[in-house]
């Protein structure tokens, strides 16, 4: 998903006495202002917007294996939850503040694999990180998405862990309005995919700056905004922390990873996350300690 630096393309590909301003999303060759069509992430030239260049295409799912293993494990783990219990998985997996802190470190990870019994959270997840997927990916190559998508999803665990440990040992809980949003019970169940998701918008939107994009005028910022306000409106039944962190955890990868195609940003990447992990386990036992 590295973009070159479109400031030292000659001129646009379709009009050369035009100064290119960024690449197509598609094809990747460089466009004018005049030339820019607006896609679910980038924008697009003419020629791809009307489906007469095959190349790169989004739509296309053999160039996203990661992705649909991801959305097929989760579709699959939901199915074992309605044939074994939702209570007996979350009794094993999910993400619960006090626990990861007496050791069950896995609880980060199995977490995101988990959803509530309703059926609109796991197709709403599940959506959003086949479409993000389909886009990211194909342009990130697997390994890179793996780990991005790590990112987002132990960056959403340390928003939990971290909420719960303000929480348990500061004033948070009693601030008005703010710790009714903000504080997060150390010994409750969080479950879902939406960290990730998360985090693969603040990859997005880290793509877009790259590109010279304001991201916060595009579809893709439109809609994070928007699901940053159901967050805290429904607080009381949506993971705050887990938004929030993932959020900030996939724009930080994202951004490593986007700095060039070569093996250092993902060796970045990979231990930035793997310090992300580190640093919810070690808030996870100082808050455990804190309760005792």
């Amino acid at each position: 998903m590295n973009e070159p630096d479109v400031r030292a393309e000659a001129a646009c590909y379709l009009h050369p006495d035009r100064p290119a301003l960024t690449r197509c999303s598609r094809c990747e060759q460089p466009i004018c202002g005049d030339d820019l069509i607006e896609a679910p992430v980038g924008y697009q030239c003419p020629r791809c917007a009307q489906g007469g260049q095959p190349v790169k295409r989004l739509a296309d799912l053999q160039a996203a294996p990661v992705t649909r293993a991801l959305v097929y494990a989760i579709g699959g783990i939901y199915l074992l939850s309605m044939v074994v219990g939702f209570g007996a998985l979350y009794e094993v997996g999910a993400l619960v503040p006090t626990l990861v802190g007496v050791g069950e470190v896995w609880r980060i990870v199995t977490s995101g694999f988990l959803h509530a019994q309703t059926p609109l959270h796991v197709l709403f997840n599940g959506y959003l990180l086949w479409v993000l997927g389909h886009q990211l990916e194909p342009r990130m190559r697997p390994a890179r998405f793996v780990t991005l998508f790590a990112g987002g999803l132990i960056g959403g665990g340390l928003g939990v862990v971290l909420l719960s440990y303000l929480t348990v040992l500061t004033p948070l809980g009693t601030v008005p309005i703010i710790g009714d949003v903000l504080a997060t019970n150390p010994f409750g169940r969080t479950v879902g995919a939406s960290g990730a998701v998360f985090g693969l918008f603040g990859a997005a939107l880290v793509a877009y700056r790259r590109q010279g994009i304001n991201p916060w005028r595009t579809d893709i910022g439109s809609l994070v905004l928007l699901n940053l306000v159901i967050t805290v409106v429904f607080s009381g039944s949506i993971s705050v922390g887990g938004h929030i962190g993932g959020l900030a955890a996939g724009a930080l990868v994202g951004a490593i990873l986007l700095r060039d195609r070569g093996p250092m940003p993902l060796r970045i990447a990979i231990g930035t996350v793997v310090g992300l992990a580190v640093v919810t386990v070690v808030l996870a036992r100082a808050m455990v300690a804190g309760l005792l």
